[in-house]
């Protein structure tokens, strides 16, 4: 689907029938009945009667007036849904995603079936949403809820985060991030450990596709990598740990970014180093190991570096700010990745931060097809962004 540039008018919607009686009784009429019905109820103005596109709507009324906020009307969805009454985009855009979280935590401590029932909404937004949802993570717990929320991929593991964990933060020198240098037995050391590290993730992933970003060299601006400490150490712990899950039939998918290449040379030099890291870790056995390199990314990046590693890579992972609304930065830097579109039109372009629903028309205003959240986020996230691409597809909204 191709978006349209600029923000997306989400609209609280209008008032009418308050419960979903109300919505079975409207949706077992015709689609003109059901269109009159509306407007006499004051849902919609007469010149939108009978403007349809597709199926999924009768009007280009503000979706609908009902709105699914408890797990009995999400149930009563679902069964409109398999009686045929309503589409699956309908059923969709009849739920209330500020709801959702209650929602979620009530299904806790409900039976199994209520479970079942959100995870079939959530499936259905996956099937007509374009954007990819994603979640980040660090240790085995966070990666399990993002997993069991039924996320296909891990956003974004940080190895400086995860150096800061124990035991690896006992033994990891206190100025490693301004020396490269560290001594031969802490080296032995933390490369065992950082291996344990990835390990533990990789099997509570089992197979579930990772995106790794690597520590920032503190020498930044003359030499992007060093062999001597803790740049070589990070790279060969994850091989060796990649290899280890391989040979125990555990899948691994991951995708190695360089973190804030300032030149597409810089970023050639990351590619080169992790690919003699893994030939000499890996050896013959290199070629059944599944990874590629992308770049970790500034949301403010300079226009004529973000255009050199768009014909450089296909993943470029963006550091998205808090934001309330948008800015004039903002504005300007839109223009800098709708330029890398024409570049490189199939770039994976991904947010990570701390995003919720509301980043989300900024996200689709930016060209952004790739979104890493909070696990607790992506349920909500999931469908307000399939909402909000029905909306695009459907009614026209746009910025």
């Amino acid at each position: 689907m191709n978006r349209k540039e600029g923000h997306y008018s989400c609209s609280s919607g209008t008032t009418g029938c308050s419960n979903i009686g109300n919505m079975k009784a409207l949706y077992s009429l015709s689609a003109q009945e059901q269109a009159v019905a509306e407007n006499e109820q004051g849902w919609v103005q007469d010149d939108y009667l009978f403007r349809s596109e597709g199926n999924l709507y009768s009007t280009q009324a503000d979706h609908l007036p009902v709105k699914a906020s408890s797990l009995s009307e999400l149930l009563s969805l679902v069964e409109l849904v398999e009686l045929g009454t309503l589409s699956r985009e309908e059923a969709l855009m009849c739920i209330d995603v500020e709801c959702i979280r209650k929602i979620e935590g009530d299904i806790v401590y409900t039976h199994r079936g209520h479970h079942e029932i959100l995870q079939k909404l959530l499936l259905w937004s996956d099937q007509v949403r374009t954007l990819k949802v994603m979640t980040g993570g660090l240790t085995p717990e966070e990666l399990w809820i993002g997993k069991s929320m039924g996320v296909a991929n891990v956003g974004l593991v940080r190895c400086e985060e995860l150096l800061k964990l124990e035991p690896l933060n006992s033994i990891v020198p206190t100025g490693w991030m301004m020396d490269e240098e560290i001594a031969v037995p802490l080296q032995r050391r933390l490369l065992c450990l950082l291996q344990e590290q990835w390990e533990s993730l990789f099997y509570a992933l089992q197979g579930v596709p990772a995106t790794i970003s690597l520590i920032q060299a503190s020498n930044f601006g003359t030499s992007s990598y060093s062999m001597l400490g803790i740049q070589d150490i990070q790279i060969e712990a994850l091989f060796r740990a990649m290899r280890t899950c391989e040979q125990q039939g555990i899948d691994c998918m991951v995708d190695i970014l360089v973190t804030h290449p300032a030149s597409a040379e810089q970023f050639a030099d990351g590619i080169h180093f992790v690919d003699q890291v893994a030939e000499q870790t890996l050896g013959h056995i290199r070629r059944s190991i599944k990874y590629r390199v992308g770049a970790l990314i500034p949301w403010n990046i300079r226009s004529s570096v973000a255009a050199d590693l768009a014909r450089a890579t296909n993943l470029l992972v963006v550091e998205w700010e808090e934001r309330n609304v948008m800015s004039p930065d903002d504005s300007m830097n839109m223009g800098i990745f709708h330029h890398i579109r024409q570049i490189h039109p199939r770039i994976h372009i991904r947010a990570v931060g701390h995003l919720t629903s509301a980043d989300l028309p900024a996200i689709f205003a930016f060209g952004i097809d790739e979104m890493s959240c909070d696990p607790r986020e992506a349920t909500v996230i999931r469908i307000a962004a399939a909402q909000l691409e029905l909306m695009e597809k459907v009614i026209g909204f746009h910025l």
